[in-house]
């Protein structure tokens, strides 16, 4: 006991230092407890509300490079010349775009303005005459030198993979598996118009994944939410040429959004699962 005694006063600095690192760990580790208790800091989070319409469509930006033939079509003002000149372009997927051409008078030609009571606005129901009437002038000669869709087509030479060939979903129905690889050939062109009619022809046979269990009723389903996302495709849902045909041919004027003429369409008790198949269509387009 006299050696330890002598060893802690000859060695009072280490003895010290010694007892100052034991202090400190024990303050460490009782620190270290207090700290494991405590609940973890969450960063603040502003609220998202989800908005339920359907009118607000993803934005599509994947598609945003319009096909060679496509400017040509919307400024045609004579769409005889443009049937004529883009039989000549397969390359460019001109069969496709002549029978596009080809399908717009015949529905214009389908779709007569009515002279009849109407509702809504009378701006919207001038504007749709108008652009109806546009859409006659630029039509003229077309139904009497291609009276049918086949007539196109027997005049197209072969058109090179990329869009829907001879006519499939524009004027015969596809089938599901030529229907989902059409519209995926026409979402790689680039080009929204293309992929928004694929997509029109073509919606009633695509699998969304959802059933009424009605074969009938989700084909209908189908394709009025494939109405509502080509219009999106195309950038023509407000005031386009669908909006517009029904307005002069019926005189309901009251809805400039065809998304909204469709929607009224849907009955109320199938309301749910027609949103979950246009939310699915919304996906496959815009993923």
């Amino acid at each position: 006991m006299k050696q330890v005694l002598v060893w802690i006063r000859d060695h009072k600095l280490s003895t010290a230092g010694l007892v100052l690192v034991i202090l400190g760990c024990l303050a460490l580790h009782n620190l270290s407890q207090r700290v494991h208790h405590l609940k973890p800091r969450t960063a603040r989070v502003a609220p998202v509300t989800p908005s339920a319409s359907v009118l607000a469509p993803p934005a599509a930006e994947a598609l945003v490079h319009p096909a060679p033939m496509r400017s040509d079509f919307e400024e045609a003002a004579d769409y005889a010349g443009f049937i004529r000149q883009a039989l000549g372009r397969p390359q460019d997927g001109g069969q496709f775009y002549a029978l596009l051409a080809w399908k717009r008078c015949d529905e214009v030609a389908r779709q007569r303005p009515v002279d009849a009571a109407r509702t809504g606005s009378d701006a919207f129901h001038d504007a749709a005459l108008a652009r109806v009437a546009d859409l006659d002038k630029r039509c003229a000669g077309v139904l009497e030198a291609w009276p049918d869709a086949a007539a196109v087509i027997k005049a197209a030479p072969a058109q090179p993979g990329g869009l829907p060939p001879d006519g499939r979903g524009l004027a015969a129905p596809a089938a599901r598996a030529a229907a989902d690889a059409d519209l995926d050939a026409a979402l790689k062109s680039g080009d929204r118009l293309a992929a928004a009619e694929v997509l029109r022809a073509d919606a009633g046979v695509l699998d969304v994944g959802n059933s009424t269990g009605d074969a009938a009723a989700d084909r209908q389903l189908r394709e009025a939410a494939g109405e509502i996302v080509a219009c999106e495709l195309a950038d023509d849902c407000v005031r386009g040429v669908e909006a517009s045909l029904h307005c002069a041919s019926t005189g309901d004027c009251a809805h400039e959004d065809w998304r909204e003429v469709v929607l009224a369409r849907v009955p109320e008790a199938r309301r749910i699962i027609f949103d979950t198949m246009l939310a699915a269509l919304r996906q496959r387009v815009v993923p």
